[in-house]
């Protein structure tokens, strides 16, 4: 028989602690000695050895006791159906890193946007070569479009001078968006308004790539339609030229991956 100091210092907690699972009803007191100190058996410290590792798994003192004394098959079932319980806070433990990592790197990049660093360095080469300021502004709306779908900054990096072809006249970004602004009714169906795409394909191209299909793809659309439809009649008859190209470029993915290009109005 050991005495409570020596049941504690075996079983790893203190003489307090155990004074209180007795107190508690959570094991009942062992029997005492002549002096009138209690003699702890083997039996006892079974119990408490038990209901001391069902407290580390965090449960009740009225569950510990209930399971102190329970039968095998009971005590293994209640086992199992806490070990399933600690397997889904895991999940969702994991899943709450997840949504950390997502809004810290949302935090960075939204941080980046609000500096309006990347902005203003597109604006800039788009101003310096004669585009109108509302065209600069749906260009900025379109990048804040694509960020909400992305986990990138769609203009991050410098602002590039030029476009697909950086030895041809006119393919560097600020030429081609101010060609774009240029447009007229009487340029449709021309060779010009055909190199025009392709320019405009080969800018968007790159914007687009660190934008993952989206599982919503309707909400996506009505949010690119809304902002297509404040263009002119003109760029918007080109601008649905240039997503049906867009499509076709990034090639079967599209049909794989459920993305389709906005219906435009």
């Amino acid at each position: 028989m050991l005495t409570i100091g020596e049941a504690a210092r075996l079983l790893g907690t203190t003489p307090r602690t155990l004074r209180f699972y007795h107190e508690r009803g959570v094991v009942p007191e062992p029997g005492r000695d002549a002096q009138g100190y209690r003699r702890y058996g083997i039996e006892t410290l079974h119990t408490l050895r038990r209901v001391l590792r069902l407290r580390d798994l965090g449960l009740p003192l009225d569950r510990c006791a209930a399971l102190a004394d329970a039968a095998h098959e009971d005590l293994g079932a209640a086992l199992r159906e806490w070990e399933e319980e600690i397997g889904r806070r895991e999940r969702e433990l994991r899943q709450r890193r997840l949504t950390i990592a997502r809004l810290r790197a949302d935090h960075e990049r939204d941080r980046a946007l609000g500096s309006g660093e990347n902005q203003a360095a597109w604006a800039r080469v788009l101003a310096e070569h004669g585009v109108a300021p509302d065209l600069i502004e749906r260009e900025t709306a379109a990048a804040r479009l694509l960020s909400l779908f992305s986990e990138q900054d769609p203009l991050r990096g410098p602002a590039p001078s030029y476009g697909p072809d950086p030895e041809r006249d006119g393919a560097d970004v600020g030429s081609v968006m101010a060609r774009f602004t240029a447009l007229s009714p009487a340029d449709l169906g021309t060779e010009e308004a055909d190199r025009l795409v392709e320019d405009l394909v080969a800018l968007a191209l790159p914007m687009l790539s660190s934008v993952p299909a989206q599982p919503y793809p309707d909400a996506a659309d009505t949010l690119a339609a809304d902002l297509l439809s404040a263009f002119p009649p003109v760029q918007r008859r080109l601008l649905r030229e240039v997503v049906l190209r867009l499509g076709a470029a990034e090639g079967s993915g599209g049909a794989e991956d459920g993305s389709r290009e906005p219906d435009l109005p």
